[in-house]
């Protein structure tokens, strides 16, 4: 009796070590995209780290925030993680009152990713070689200047509106669906200008299609290193970058976080994601669990400012 008491009881005392299976890697927007490409190169470096497959599923949609919910309603077991950024994390929350997650209380912070900035682009129509320029055309202009965005809510959208309230413009936004259509009209003179992703707008700028005035990181751009940020060309203190990390249910046990950092840090280490990284504009942005539950934290505080402030809503 006492044998067959120990028996029963060893299956529920002994636990597997982390992870004994494969872990699933949410991506919140569709297959093939730049956001996906980073989530697969990641993945399986971080599959070499922990001796199991990290099977990348991608849910797309809302701006991200369905991949959210989904992750943030899964067994805090480690083996469900999300590639999260600004648009799941900070701007979904202050966007969408009736949001299906609590981004603060219903994830873990596992570790920051990588961050790059974005590019104030104008077309050849617009009189402007620099952002001094650009701005006082802008406000001679006033509501009869435009700027495109790849969507309400994008990342575009609100660093055009923070530069747009720093600056004090009365420009009106205009949204398109995806960058390519935000480029065409921006080219075709329909708007003035847009800031937007470098992978995005890259090959535009190297055709002389359009002209890039300045970045939007606090230091340049490995893509661009010879264009100036927006804090260097008189905007002190300007900053809009676009990143990524990974996101672990909330109640995930702290050893489990531990383990995923760690092997999030080995990825990173490699020089083949550190060079696809580079070549989208973006660079190796690794932090701990508490590091990056501050930086978030931060960007969340920033950017609902500019939401309020802008007095913007999706639902």
């Amino acid at each position: 009796m006492t044998f067959a008491l120990a028996a029963c009881a060893l299956p529920a005392g002994a636990q597997q070590a982390f992870p004994s299976r494969p872990v699933t890697l949410v991506v919140p927007f569709a297959a093939g995209g730049v956001v996906d490409v980073v989530a697969r190169m990641v993945g399986q470096k971080m599959s070499i780290a922990l001796g199991q497959p990290v099977v990348v599923e991608n849910k797309p949609g809302a701006g991200g925030t369905i991949g959210a919910t989904y992750v943030a309603k899964a067994k805090p077991d480690g083996y469900t993680i999300l590639l999260g950024g600004s648009a799941t994390q900070v701007f979904g929350p202050a966007l969408y009152k009736n949001l299906h997650y609590d981004a603060k209380k219903d994830f873990a912070p596992v570790g920051q990713i990588s961050s790059g900035p974005l590019v104030l682009v104008t077309g050849s129509k617009v009189p402007a070689v620099d952002v001094a320029e650009l701005t006082k055309y802008l406000k001679e202009q006033g509501v009869r200047a435009f700027y495109a965005s790849n969507g309400n809510g994008t990342f575009p959208h609100l660093a055009a509106e923070l530069f747009k309230q720093a600056n004090k413009l009365s420009t009106a936004h205009i949204p398109y669906s995806g960058g390519p259509a935000a480029l065409t009209a921006l080219i075709s003179g329909d708007v003035a200008f847009s800031i937007n992703h470098i992978p995005v707008v890259q090959a535009m700028v190297k055709a002389g299609k359009i002209r890039a005035l300045a970045t939007t990181g606090k230091k340049r751009s490995v893509a661009f290193p010879h264009l100036p940020t927006l804090d260097e060309s008189g905007m002190k203190g300007f900053e809009a970058n676009a990143w990524w990390g990974l996101f672990a249910p909330a109640g995930t046990a702290a050893g489990v976080v531990k383990q995923l950092n760690t092997a999030l840090a080995t990825a990173l280490k490699d020089p083949a994601v550190r060079t696809a990284l580079e070549a989208q504009g973006d660079e190796v942005a690794y932090s701990g669990p508490k590091d990056f539950a501050a930086f978030v934290q931060a960007e969340s505080i920033k950017w609902t400012q500019v939401v309020k402030i802008a007095d913007l809503r999706l639902d």
